[in-house]
């Protein structure tokens, strides 16, 4: 069993092009799709961008989560899922009042990634750095590849 993504990779990228492009035609209007304070008026979920690689030993997630403070994260298992969650706090200098336009999205956040049946759940390490979070989830050793001699 492979990862599998949460949410298509190519509809995010596809999403948030979108939405710059909608901004700079209304923001060339004069006008703005952001409400009062600059935050969106649909409140769309936030979906921290993740990477998922995967080598001989193990799978990698990154997941990019500017800004967040380690301590704000959780991080755990779920059945076969890790679950990433947490929150994008708005700075305390900005109010209502003095944002004009704003791009980056503030409030709770919750990422789930299906884990292969080749995880060894109990080695799973994590470490956050420079606002990556990098998840490494250790391959078990019956799932590495065994070389069979055809007589």
């Amino acid at each position: 069993m492979s990862l599998i993504a949460t949410t298509d990779p190519n509809f995010d990228r596809m999403e948030r092009r979108l939405n710059q492009v909608f901004d700079h035609f209304f923001t060339d209007l004069g006008l703005s799709r952001r409400g009062g304070g600059g935050q969106q008026q649909d409140q769309a979920r936030i979906s921290p961008a993740v990477d998922i690689y995967e080598d001989d030993k193990a799978w990698h997630v990154h997941t990019e989560l500017p800004g967040v403070k380690k301590e704000d994260i959780k991080l755990e298992m779920q059945g076969n899922n890790v679950v990433i969650s947490g929150e994008f706090s708005r700075n305390k200098e900005h109010n209502d009042n003095n944002v004009r336009y704003q791009e980056r999205r503030y409030g709770s956040f919750q990422r789930t990634i299906p884990l292969p049946d080749n995880v060894e759940k109990s080695g799973i390490k994590a470490n956050f750095n420079n606002g990556v979070l990098e998840v490494c989830l250790p391959k078990s050793v019956e799932a590495s590849p065994k070389k069979i001699t055809i007589s």
